[in-house]
């Protein structure tokens, strides 16, 4: 999709629906009614469009009771509406660096950013606990487009944060390295050990980090 449209979505109703479905594991029309506000056939109008434009598709997922109900889901091709981080660029330069330099230099080169990255966010988070500097870094996290949300799961009594884009999700895919170095990236900002879980559907991108105080 040209990146004027894209601008010109960016804040529209449409978008709303893919960034609601995004923090989801699939929505319901009624479900988005609820947490956008807006009536059953605006949704709907909506959610038939992006599926007829490839950015959504659906299943039936079962209930309680009843009939199994229909939901939306993200397709790969919505991830344009998301940041990217010129994920293509990025990744070109490393493989350069790969085959120029060998094998080691993409690793060496995104240590490097992710130790500098480390101290400029340690810079910037705030808060005494655990709690309030999880929720800080979080919010960082948010604003550098990973779709970052701090959540207190009460079954484990832990802290944990939640994330529904990656940025550098396709750089991570082919150098793994990088998932090593966002790990060391909360466990040094936050002086815990994180257990990570990650979760990919289509379109579904969710990543939660456990915070093992």
């Amino acid at each position: 999709m040209k990146s004027k449209l894209l601008r010109k979505l960016a804040k529209s109703q449409k978008y709303l629906i893919l960034a609601e479905i995004k923090r989801s594991q699939g929505l319901s029309v009624s479900q988005l009614c609820e947490r956008i506000n807006l009536s059953y056939m605006g949704v709907k109008q909506h959610c038939v469009a992006l599926e007829k434009d490839g950015y959504l598709d659906t299943w039936r997922r079962p209930k309680g009771m009843g009939r199994p109900e229909k939901a939306y889901r993200l397709t790969p091709s919505a991830q344009e509406f998301f940041p990217s981080e010129h994920t293509n660029f990025t990744r070109d330069i490393l493989t350069s660096l790969e085959q120029v330099y060998g094998p080691a230099a993409p690793e060496k080169i995104l240590y490097q950013i992710y130790q500098n990255h480390t101290v400029k966010i340690q810079a910037r988070v705030v808060g005494t606990t655990l709690e309030e500097r999880a929720r800080s870094f979080a919010g960082i996290r948010d604003q550098e487009g990973y779709m970052s949300e701090y959540y207190f799961n009460p079954d484990l009594q832990r802290h944990q944060i939640i994330e529904y884009n990656s940025p550098v999700l396709a750089i991570a895919d082919q150098f793994r390295i990088l998932t090593q170095l966002e790990n060391s990236l909360i466990e040094n900002i936050l002086g815990v050990r994180v257990q990570r879980e990650m979760e990919r559907v289509s379109g579904l991108y969710k990543c939660q980090f456990t915070l093992l105080d």
